[in-house]
């Protein structure tokens, strides 16, 4: 044993020294075949401990002693066991490094992880207590360091009795000699929150009168300068905001406070200050609820706002207090309802953008830009009064605030295309003076601006496109930095996109530059640009068409195939969305390519997403295996500590190649079959991923699937509504919806992101559109519990951080308004695929959603809640009968409302109503009809009128013995032809055609008038059904025999006679 101990001995002393990769592998090879292979190395090693005058090989020792634990500890005899029991305590209480102390306490807690649950070291637990409780400040310490690596072993044990574990806490905490022992007591009250339930009233108490306590030992470490100790406090407050237990609810009110004061002290530290923000934006994340009822949202935005006027660092990459602040003011937009956080900020913003220091003017602009994403939809109808301010941040003399304000643009651009693109005349030109600022961040920002305007222009992009291309062509030739010339690539492919066909022009102009980017191998910034260049080809494609771009097809798919082995995710990621795009442009003609690209999407699909060694803590000198039990204070271990880790650049990888096999089959059809079973099987297992976009990628290819089986498959039939299902529907379809639908229903119940369950409401909606009932014949019951708990707001997306924390539902984040208007669409389509049949889930589901149609909420809110009913009662038909009068009170309400598309929703609404109901509403055509009226004159939203024109039509179809029918008729007339919603034009027609059946006076007497809307209509395929179609030509025919003196051959509808 003497020679073995001496060799072991030699070689860790080699190794601890060892400079060298080769000395090392040499060492560590001949630890493992030699030292390692058997339990004399527990012994030998503890004595190495205890022995060695070098503390590097004494830590080393310790380090290599706990991986062999779990191994040989059970083979050691008894006896030995106990004296390595005692020479290791012994070690941890008196070596002279706390480092090899630390890494011993972490070797005892190894062992006790085995010895206590089987009751065989009891006199661990009384030497504990006397070393925290001991006089000498230095074995309190060690004492409170060996309970914190206890408590990660055996955190159980400790917390079947936690009345002597809490009275030593509260003893620590407060320790008056050691800041060390207040701090780990710190960490050790870290991990046991984590064990506290949310039932336990008792234990939550005692924690949080802890609270007070872990603040002031935070408030010392930043009194002492100790950054160490400070980080360490920061990331245990920001782990109890994570917990579901409420454990700092009854203090959040003060943290904040504090937090916030720290991070605004100009006088700390900036890794400080830092933290101290981080921790509000997790808060701003997890504690949401309650930061909403504490009112804190308006106090935080104020406390935020002046952190942003400071200087940022010129790497973009690394933050400072400025760029965390703005990333809690980015937490609070997406949080909570932007009225809560919109009309604090703006204010702050107009100020701001009059004070002469330009750091003002640029925090002005950065945070106007950081909100737009969480509060896009209610900024949306306050354009005119916030453009003004970015526009004035464009033509500012600072360089930082015109980067701000094309920051704000583009954001506002991305989010809220439709609008920004109905300002382009005052936008474009501000933003392409800006392209040629003599400053290279702003170019490149004002072209990232210039790329989201062009991506929502449309046509409108046309008018523009001389200048713009000659413009864009010419920065690219001179540009000199690769992010411009990234951007303004970027901005080319927008171009393209809103120009469709018009871009032709440009095209052999401009694909031999963007083949030369695609061509690079080599240089980190040229393989940037080629990703880009990639992105901008595919929608180069899209928008000239097959015929034009297949001439470089082949040429093109063989630089995106060979990308793939560049060794890149964010490559290959633009390589399957190359492909995508390519499939939809070129549809089953793209197929040949699907052998050589499949093999490598699926592999992307199935690509390991761990980093390899790392050298941060220990390490396993002879692999880079996760070494287990180590997870914590690493730090302080010396070498290296290997983690699995979830990989950004690899989930992007996995969200292309899981959207690319949707596009791929949906689009080669047949030719795609042989790669289905393997693509179902990948997406099934990515549903389950870390990264929401790879699971809202699956949830897009897997309902692909669904559609494009059903569209291939031999059932022509339309659907029709109603349970069972009463149309053919194909095997190869049914054994695809046993697939998808239940794998989908799991990562509903799971999901916690409200986009992603939004998302799978919206695919389902889709799909319910193009397949009726069948998809959920077997699944009714559940789909409507899941939508039952999102109306609720018990869904596993919603739950939110206290059990007593209601927020007023009167004011909500846009993520959960998005997902009720999501739910809402897919109980709407319900009622549409199953009739009648879903009358009882109705009964359910119509207060939950009429409750959102009140004046506190969002006219975005409101027009969903009636725009949903009017859908619904469509769909469940005469079962709305129970419902009719309380609809009826609604929507006459709504048909006042100050919101036009609120208005328009129930002009649609309330016609369905008289339409379907069973109970006789004839005395309320005259308040209905009343209701209606000033829908007919100067309509901002020309749907209005149309809808109010189906609702007269539906009501006097159902009510044809109404007496208000002579005097409604001049007003429908008047409104034809409808001037938006052709959707309309089946109840304004089959309402005409019963005028004209009944030989009604007033259309006899209008002729030449009705002669002049036929002819509008008819003119246009897309205005009416083929059917309405064909019997408006049967119409026109005899009128035309009937009246000859009209003379409608020589007019323009004789096409038609």
């Amino acid at each position: 044993m003497d020679q073995y101990l001496a060799e072991l001995d030699e070689l860790l002393t080699r190794l601890a020294s060892a400079q060298d990769s080769e000395t090392i592998r040499l060492a560590t090879s001949s630890l493992n075949s030699h030292y390692y292979k058997s339990a004399n190395c527990i012994p030998a090693l503890a004595e190495i401990i205890d022995r060695s005058p070098h503390y590097q090989v004494r830590q080393l020792a310790a380090v290599e002693l706990r991986k062999r634990i779990n191994k040989w500890w059970p083979d050691i005899q008894e006896d030995n066991k106990s004296v390595i029991r005692n020479q290791l305590l012994q070690i941890s209480l008196n070596d002279e490094k706390e480092l090899v102390r630390h890494s011993t306490a972490r070797v005892i807690s190894s062992i006790a992880h085995l010895d206590i649950p089987r009751e065989s070291w009891p006199e661990l637990l009384t030497f504990l207590h006397q070393a925290c409780t001991s006089p000498d400040a230095s074995h309190r310490e060690v004492g409170t360091y060996l309970l914190y690596t206890l408590f990660e072993a055996i955190a159980d044990y400790f917390m079947q009795n936690t009345t002597p574990l809490y009275e030593l806490l509260a003893t620590s905490i407060v320790d008056p000699e050691s800041i060390k022992v207040r701090v780990t007591t710190v960490l050790i009250l870290g991990k046991l929150g984590e064990f506290v339930e949310p039932e336990n009233k008792e234990d939550i108490k005692w924690y949080r009168g802890m609270i007070p306590n872990m603040v002031n030992v935070l408030e010392q470490c930043l009194e002492n300068n100790n950054e160490e100790g400070a980080a360490e406090v920061f990331e245990v407050f920001d782990t109890l905001l994570m917990l579901d237990t409420p454990l700092l609810s009854t203090h959040l009110v003060e943290l904040i406070r504090f937090f916030l004061t720290v991070g605004s002290n100009r006088e700390i530290e900036e890794s400080i200050r830092i933290m101290a923000l981080s921790f509000l934006m997790w808060a701003a994340i997890y504690k949401q609820n309650k930061i909403r009822s504490l009112k804190l949202v308006g106090f935080l935005v104020e406390g935020l706002m002046p952190i942003g006027t400071e200087e940022d660092p010129e790497d973009m990459d690394e933050d400072s207090p400025s760029r965390v602040a703005f990333k809690v003011l980015n937490a609070l937009a997406s949080n909570m309802p932007p009225q809560q956080v919109i009309p604090i900020l703006m204010p702050i913003v107009v100020n701001y953008m009059q004070n002469p220091d330009p750091g003002y003017r640029k925090g002005a602009m950065v945070a106007f830009a950081v909100v737009v994403e969480g509060c896009a939809e209610y900024m949306s109808s306050k354009l005119p009064e916030l453009l003004p301010i970015v526009c004035s941040g464009l033509c500012d003399s600072d360089i930082m605030v015109r980067r701000g304000a094309c920051m704000a643009l583009g954001c506002l651009a991305e989010e809220l295309q439709t609008e920004i693109s109905e300002h382009h005349q005052a936008l474009l030109p501000l933003v392409l003076n800006l392209v040629e600022d003599n400053n290279s961040e702003v170019i490149k920002h004002a072209c990232n601006a210039l790329d989201a305007i062009l991506e929502g222009l449309g046509e409108e992009v046309v008018q523009y496109l001389p200048m713009l291309m000659d413009k864009l062509l010419v920065l690219l030739d001179n540009a000199t930095q690769t992010e411009t010339t990234a951007t303004i690539i970027a901005a080319i492919g927008s171009a393209a996109h809103s120009a469709g066909g018009e871009f032709n022009v440009y095209f052999e102009q401009v694909m031999p530059r963007i083949r030369g980017f695609m061509a690079a191998k080599e240089g980190n910034d040229q393989l940037m640009l080629r990703g880009v260049a990639s992105d901008a080809a595919g929608a180069i494609a899209e928008a000239v068409g097959a015929e034009k771009f297949r001439h470089c097809t082949h040429d093109m798919m063989h630089l995106a195939i060979e990308q793939l082995n560049l060794d890149s995710p964010r490559l290959r990621e633009c390589s399957y969305a190359f492909f995508a795009i390519l499939a939809r442009v070129f549809g089953e003609e793209f197929a040949p390519y699907l052998p050589t690209i499949i093999p490598p999407i699926l592999a992307s699909c199935r690509a390991e997403e761990q980093q390899g060694c790392g050298f941060m803590g220990e390490i396993d000198l002879l692999s880079c295996n996760i070494d287990d039990g180590d997870d914590d204070n690493s730090h302080d271990e010396g070498a290296g500590m290997d983690v699995a880790y979830f990989n950004s650049a690899v989930a992007d990888e996995k969200e292309f190649a899981a959207d690319a096999l949707g596009e791929l089959f949906q689009n080669t059809r047949y030719h795609f079959l042989p790669y289905v079973e393997a693509s179902i099987q990948e997406l099934t297992q990515l549903s389950c991923h870390l990264s929401e976009g790879v699971r809202k990628a699956v949830v897009g290819s897997m309902f692909a699937f669904l559609r494009t089986f059903y569209t291939i498959s031999s059932a022509t039939a339309e659907w029709t509504p109603g349970l069972p299902p009463n149309y053919p529907v194909h095997e190869n379809v049914q054994s695809m919806i046993m697939a998808v639908v239940p794998t989908v229903l799991t990562m509903w119940a799971d999901e916690d992101d409200r986009l992603v369950v939004a998302h799978i409401t919206q695919e389902m909606v889709q799909a319910l559109k193009l397949m009726g009932p069948c998809i959920v014949s077997e699944h009714v019951e559940e789909i409507a519990r899941n939508l039952l708990e999102i109306f609720e707001k018990r869904s596993m997306c919603q739950i939110g951080d206290e059990d007593d924390d209601y927020a007023d539902e009167d004011e909500e984040a846009e993520s959960e308004s998005l997902l009720i208007s999501a739910a809402a669409d897919l109980v709407a389509m319900l009622c549409e695929a199953i009739g009648e049949g879903f009358s009882s889930y109705f009964d359910v589901f119509l207060p939950l959603i009429a409750k959102y149609y009140k004046k506190t909420k969002t006219p975005q809110e409101r027009s969903m809640a009636i725009g949903c009913l009017g859908e619904c009662i469509r769909g469940v038909k005469s079962a709305v009968t129970p419902h009719a009068a309380r609809l009826l009170q609604l929507f006459l309400k709504s048909l006042g409302d100050e919101d036009p598309s609120v208005r328009s929703n129930s002009a649609y609404a309330i016609g369905l109503l008289f339409s379907y109901s069973r109970v006789n509403l004839m005395n309320q055509i005259p308040v209905a009809v009343s209701a209606l009226h000033p829908l007919f004159n100067n309509q901002t939203l020309l749907n209005a009128t149309d809808n109010a024109a189906g609702s007269l039509a539906r009501i006097l179809l159902a009510y044809p013995q109404s007496a208000y029918l002579d005097q409604v008729l001049p007003i429908f007339i008047g409104a034809l032809p409808l001037k938006a919603d052709v959707e309309e034009n089946e109840p304004v027609f089959d309402f005409i055609f019963h005028l004209f059946r009944s030989n009604h006076p007033f259309v006899l007497n209008h002729l030449p008038d009705l002669c002049k809307i036929f002819l509008h209509v008819l003119s246009d395929e897309n205005q009416l059904k083929p059917k309405t179609r064909a019997q408006l030509i049967e119409l026109v025919q005899a009128i035309h025999v009937q009246t000859p003196n009209l003379h409608l051959e020589t007019s323009q509808l004789a096409r038609f006679l």
